[in-house]
């Protein structure tokens, strides 16, 4: 089994989509340039304070996700719940890394 926890860093569709243009063609092209543009906005406010989507996943699948305001704070809870799956804590099962 294996685990991982991570940031969620893009609230959307997955980055790698964004540099596969083929699959989307022009009108698609259309509709992912204003996210583009809001892009650096929507990290700066990550940055100032806002909360960020911490996912543990289970084998490629979510787990379970939690909303942590500030950068150090969800660094600090990632770094909790990877100790928590490590010592089998996690309320998920007990599992090993």
């Amino acid at each position: 089994m294996q685990w991982s926890v991570r940031r969620k860093w893009w609230p959307f569709f997955g980055a790698d989509d964004l540099f596969d243009l083929s699959f989307i063609g022009l009108l698609g092209l259309l509709l992912v340039l204003p996210l583009l543009v809001l892009w650096p906005f929507w990290l700066a406010t990550k940055f100032l304070g806002a909360r960020w989507r911490i996912i543990v996943e289970r084998d490629h699948a979510d787990a379970s996700t939690e909303l942590v305001r500030g950068w150090r704070r969800s660094q600090a809870r990632i770094n909790d719940l990877a100790l928590e799956i490590a010592q089998g804590r996690h309320q998920y099962g007990r599992f090993v890394l």
